[in-house]
């Protein structure tokens, strides 16, 4: 088990009786398998939910080498211990506010019930856990390894000339398109997707940029289609599209997506950026394949400000060098923080249309003005932010707010 995951948990696990502790690390020690239930008494699918859970532990702990700690939503301690005193596993003590935050940010935990399933490295193997125990009762799949790209995605693709057949694309980067004909933000975006596919294959070939469909017949596939210049999955493919959408989380569309090509020893597929249509929009394809950045602007490589923590900057009425200077203050409090807040992103925002007006509004900004302005948005924090007092962008006073952001708002 790693260290950066124990730490993420704490030194020490409860149980329901409240009176035993336990150190986590010895409680995870050779496990192969790590359950994270995120769950509350208040809650009535939690009260259904966790008896089954209960009974599906109790049957695998003799086969399987698994522990599940339980994290509690619950609202003050009286509920907690009430709601944990049947629960056979270990839980984060009910006063561990700053791991729960992190393990919710981390997993995900927007809703409950919430069960996460974890390899002996922390990594996810599956976030559908409810699901996993819901269907499979005896645990025969368990834990519930998703399918891989390579299973899930079909034989032949579409190309303009026809069928082709995917092992073409083995050897190059591979972008999805999640969208349809029916969504008016995808008819928006897809045209200035197509003229950056054609200017990209200008300049490469070791790419391609595949249409996941949305459309709800095939006549409005083949329809949107035709105003593509790149290829697509064909319409017929529905399982297929389904089995890739859940793979890679795809919650709203239009989306894009990079992966890398297929690694020599025939694995899968590594997922490089899930959040390019801001970087297309831009205009800027310098950084192919575009590894995501800590840094940058809000409209570029914000389309995830809703699943992470994020610094915002705002000088919207700045002029070039103003701006200038904002940004290498941005990147280089990135450099200095990122490696201690990896879940943070350090952006500036300096386009008075876009997303920016859009989180003003949402953080009750002041309009904009001749100086800069500066928060802390914390969305997977159920929609909390800080909004900052200070006016001159230095290193030393953004790395102050960070450090100490004062009072919590709530969106």
């Amino acid at each position: 088990m790693s260290e950066e995951f124990l730490n993420s948990i704490g030194d020490e696990l409860v149980y329901s009786d409240g009176n035993r502790t336990v150190k986590t690390a010895d409680v995870l020690s050779g496990k192969t398998t790590i359950m994270i239930y995120f769950s509350a008494h208040w809650c009535p699918p939690c009260q259904r939910f966790t008896p089954a859970l209960i009974k599906f532990y109790n049957k695998l702990k003799a086969k399987h080498n698994f522990e599940l700690i339980f994290v509690s939503f619950d609202k003050s301690e009286d509920q907690f211990k009430e709601y944990t005193s049947n629960m056979p596993w270990p839980c984060l003590p009910f006063d561990s506010d700053d791991a729960k935050a992190t393990l919710a940010r981390k997993y995900d935990a927007g809703g409950i019930p919430h069960l996460v399933v974890l390899d002996e490295n922390g990594e996810v193997i599956t976030k559908e856990g409810v699901d996993g125990v819901s269907v499979d009762e005896e645990g025969e799949k368990f834990p519930w390894k998703p399918k891989g790209l390579s299973e899930l995605w079909p034989e032949k693709y579409l190309t303009k000339s026809g069928l082709e057949d995917s092992s073409t694309l083995n050897d190059k980067y591979l972008m999805l398109y999640f969208s349809a004909h029916w969504c008016p933000p995808c008819r928006g975006f897809t045209p200035t997707l197509s003229k950056a596919y054609t200017k990209l294959k200008e300049e490469k070939d070791d790419f391609e940029l595949v249409f996941v469909s949305s459309d709800k017949d095939k006549e409005s596939f083949d329809e949107y289609f035709g105003e593509m210049t790149f290829c697509a999955l064909p319409f017929e493919e529905r399982e297929a599209k389904a089995g890739i959408s859940k793979k890679f989380e795809v919650r709203g569309i239009p989306s894009l997506l990079i992966l890398g090509p297929v690694p020599a020893d025939g694995g899968e597929r590594p997922l490089i950026n899930k959040n390019l249509r801001g970087i297309i929009e831009a205009g800027d394809f310098s950084d192919f394949p575009f590894h995501p950045k800590p840094y940058g602007g809000l409209d570029e490589i914000g389309g995830d400000i809703n699943e992470t923590k994020c610094l915002v900057v705002f000088h919207e009425n700045g002029d070039d060098d103003e701006q200038k200077e904002v940004m290498n203050v941005i990147k280089t409090v990135s450099a200095q923080c990122s490696q201690k807040m990896p879940d943070t992103k350090f952006l500036w925002s300096m386009n008075p249309s876009g997303l920016g007006p859009r989180v003003r509004d949402a953080a009750k900004l002041p309009q904009m003005s001749d100086d800069p302005s500066m928060i802390i948005l914390d969305i997977p924090d159920e929609g909390g932010y800080y909004v900052s007092e200070e006016t001159d962008i230095t290193v030393e006073n953004v790395v102050k707010f960070l450090e100490n952001p004062g009072d919590r708002k709530q969106l």
